[in-house]
Formats: C-alpha cells, sequence, structure tokens
C-alpha cells in the first residue's frame, strides 16, 4: 500500500459563501502581504518598525511579474484541486491514500487569534466537504486552536468522523502554540486523543515560527548591506531548529515514554539534520554523573526513531534520502507535496533510479508500510482499498 503523507488542497477561486475562512475575510491582508507573511512573517515581526519592509520591497520578484494568468502574485502553479482530480491522480501513481494538508489559507488564522478556534474550524469544515466524495482516501489534517486543550480534543474527535486522520501543531515566534511546552503533563490529554482516535501529530514547514528578536535586523537596506534576498534568506533558517526544539522538548519532558503509540510526522522541514538529531538524543540520554539516571526504559534515540516520522523533499534540494533510508529504514515516510512547486507531479519518480535498486521489503515500507504501521498501533489501521466498503470512512 502506497501512502503520501504530504499532499495540498489549492483553489484558483471559491464560489460565494465557500471561502475556506467564510466570514473572516475582512481580516485577511492583501494577497502580496499574504505571501510575504508566508515566506518571512516571524523575522519581519522581529525587526522594528521603521527597518520592516513593505511587502513590494521585500519581494520584488513578484510584485513585479511573479504572477498567475489572474494576475496575483503567486509562487505555486495556479490549481484547481477536486477530489475527482486528486483521485485520478493517486490511481494513475498507484497511490493508495492521501494525507491532505490545507491550502496556504490555513497561515491567515494568525491574523485572527481571537477567533482562532471559529476559524481553525470553518478551515477544516472546507477541507472535509471538498474531500467528503472520497473520504476513504483522502484524509484531511485538521487545524486546532492550542490554546483551548479541552476545545482542541473536542474538534479533534468532530474531524476525525468526518475522515482526518491528523492535526497540525505549531510554535507562535519561537514560542509553544497556546503557551504551553508540549513536554508538560498538562498536554497529556491532547496526545492520549491522538492515539486513541488515530491521529497524527504533525509539524509543517509553516509552522514552525522563531523569534528574531534582535537577530532580524541584518541592516540589509544599508548601502553594504545583503537587501532583500538576505533578508528572505535568513528567514527561513529557522524552521527545522523551531522544528528540533518542539522533539526535544516532547522527549526530555517524557511524552514518549508515556505515550509510546504516539506519531509526530515532520513535513517539508528537510532531512539532512536527521542523523545528527538522532545521535545527540541517544547521546545526551546515556546515563552519566553530570545528567545523572535516564528515567526510562527507552533511549532517547530510540524514542526519536520510533515516535518520529519525517518526509523528505527531493524536489526542493533535499538529498540524500536513499542513504538515510538505508540507515534509518523506519524513519522516513513518502510525500510528493502535491501539487506545490517543491513537490512534483511524478513524485515516485524523483528518487528513482536509486529507489528501484533497494530491496522490495525496504522500498515498501518507505511507501506506506512504515506510516501505515503507525496508524496501526492506535488500533485505528488504514484500510487497503479493497477492504474499504463504499462509502466508508478510514
Amino acid at each position: 500500500m502506497i501512502v503520501d503523507v504530504d499532499t495540498h488542497w489549492e483553489a484558483m477561486a471559491y464560489e460565494p459563501g465557500h471561502h475556506p475562512l467564510e466570514g473572516f475575510q475582512d481580516r485577511l491582508p492583501a494577497p502580496l502581504d499574504r505571501l510575504a507573511f508566508a515566506l518571512a512573517g516571524d523575522l519581519l515581526a522581529g525587526l522594528p518598525d521603521e527597518r520592516r519592509p513593505d511587502s513590494a520591497t521585500l519581494l520584488p520578484h513578484l510584485a513585479g511579474g511573479g504572477v498567475d494568468d489572474k494576475g496575483l502574485p503567486t509562487i505555486h502553479p495556479r490549481h484547481n484541486s477536486t477530489s475527482a482530480e486528486r483521485v485520478g491522480w493517486m490511481d494513475r501513481l498507484g497511490i493508495d491514500h492521501s494525507l491532505v494538508n490545507p491550502g496556504g489559507y490555513w497561515q491567515m488564522i494568525e491574523f485572527m487569534p481571537d477567533v482562532r478556534a471559529k476559524a481553525a474550524a470553518r478551515c477544516n469544515d472546507y477541507l472535509a466537504e471538498q474531500l467528503a466524495d472520497h473520504a476513504d482516501r483522502l484524509h484531511l489534517m485538521s487545524i486546532i486552536d492550542l490554546a483551548d486543550i479541552d476545545g482542541a480534543i473536542d474538534e479533534l474527535t468532530r474531524m476525525r468522523a468526518k475522515g482526518s486522520r491528523g492535526f497540525f501543531v505549531y510554535t507562535e515566534q519561537g514560542r509553544p502554540g497556546g503557551g504551553i511546552s508540549p513536554g508538560h503533563p498538562r498536554l497529556d490529554r491532547l496526545w492520549d486523543a491522538a492515539v486513541d482516535l488515530g491521529m497524527l501529530a504533525v509539524l509543517h514547514v509553516g509552522n514552525t515560527a522563531a523569534d528574531f528578536t534582535g537577530w532580524a535586523d541584518l541592516g540589509w537596506d544599508e548601502p553594504d548591506g545583503a537587501g532583500h534576498g538576505g533578508l528572505l534568506r535568513f528567514a527561513n533558517v529557522q524552521r527545522s531548529r523551531m522544528c528540533e526544539l518542539y522533539l526535544h522538548a516532547m522527549l526530555y519532558g517524557g511524552v514518549f515514554a508515556r505515550h509510546p503509540d504516539l506519531t509526530v510526522l515532520v513535513a517539508e522541514l528537510r532531512t539532512n539534520w536527521l542523523a545528527s538529531f538522532v545521535e545527540r538524543c541517544e547521546a545526551s540520554t546515556v546515563p552519566s554523573l553530570a545528567l545523572g539516571p535516564w528515567p526510562y526504559e527507552r533511549s532517547g534515540g530510540q524514542m526519536i526513531r520510533e515516535n518520529v516520522r519525517f518526509t523528505p523533499l527531493p524536489g526542493f534540494g533535499d538529498t540524500g534520502t536513499i542513504e538515510l533510508l538505508q540507515r534509518y529504514p523506519d524513519m522516513l515516510v513518502f510525500s510528493s507535496d502535491y501539487p506545490h512547486q517543491e513537490g512534483n507531479a511524478e513524485p515516485i519518480e524523483l528518487y528513482q533510479p536509486a529507489l528501484d535498486e533497494l530491496d522490495a521489503e525496504l522500498r515498501a515500507s518507505f511507501l506506506g508500510e512504515n506510516i501505515t504501521e503507525c496508524f496501526a498501533r492506535t488500533g485505528d489501521p488504514l484500510r487497503s482499498a479493497d477492504a474499504d466498503s463504499p462509502g466508508a470512512v478510514c
């Protein structure tokens, strides 16, 4: 069984009354401002007001020509997702299940923190509506408000009934979402709910905002400064670091010890730091005179290998996947990022010919069996296509 753990849902237009953030559009920034926020929002927040460039200055390559056929700024090819189109594409490639992330609209709820839970629920309902015809194979990733854990659990329960198999966790300007460290026992009921509902917790590249206070002002606009290009590149250096911090908090807070069946999926955050991360987690939990005993039966490296899954992104320069897969055969899982530019309409081909040179068991594990096992250990497995009755929800 082949499972694509990271696809997205994009639309070229929305019918009246059907916008993902219906009722909240008056809070949305202008299109170019949305892109500036998505690409560098956390860094811009760390700049003093008088040093912060406007969106046209930050993104002149988009403001001056990077537009779609409707004249709107874009970094991705325009794509109109439908459930029939998506399933047809999957059938052509032999993909049995896809985990479907919301389109870029999900990041806009950061502009409405006072109604985040309501805005998230509206986004969830929208995506569930789009996938309903094929909810047995297309599984939405839900958005929640971590400031209200009871409300978040209620939302996960509601969305699981509509076919959701995972949910986004996030940081806020370098701080844990909702103000509670993910390693704190106060969040145990959220991780319990994830396992009980058969859902993954997902750390996605757009959800790992850092705190650039004091760092952001590079003198980008000075005569000898690096300009907007340096500023944009600097904005993206902390994505994986915030993911590391999140996972470290869960590890050293005992989350994986208390929830051995929980899976955290790391998406679009590259994999070139994976080996050193696992090695550091292993080494740091070796008992020592300075640190004392490690209080759990499994080592830190073992917990990370068993409770965390990574998806590489070769279409965006994430190299060395096959070598890493051979070293950590249980940690890497397949994704396309379709239909985004860093994904590919022929994602399996991106791994060739090396993928076909692997033994059949390792190849099958990477393409689907590994993540399938993560769902199965919750007691709520994905079903194979021939086991599903018409209209059944996995």
